[in-house]
């Protein structure tokens, strides 16, 4: 079940896109939540989003799907996730 909760999933917008973390949304407790989610390019930049216990696990980043390089985040308790592309 940690996968299923910890890898970012990209949902392309129309002008921007989403990333949640897991198929299934994962906790965001006092004592369990995801710290940040940051977006890589291709082209070099860095997009992160620092996230607070009670945020909902999830950005939005002004970056064309076929521009991303790498998406990673950080649980506080499981360590970093990341998918490339």
């Amino acid at each position: 079940g940690a996968r299923e909760k910890h890898l970012p999933v990209v949902e392309e917008q129309s002008d921007s896109v989403k990333i949640k973390v897991g198929d299934v949304a994962h906790p965001m407790e006092d004592k369990h939540y995801i710290e940040w989610i940051q977006v890589i390019t291709k082209d070099g930049m860095n997009y992160k989003k620092f996230l607070n216990p009670c945020d909902a696990p999830e950005a939005e980043f002004q970056v064309a799907k076929d521009n991303i390089k790498y998406v990673r985040e950080y649980c506080n308790l499981h360590g970093l996730w990341r998918i490339s592309f």
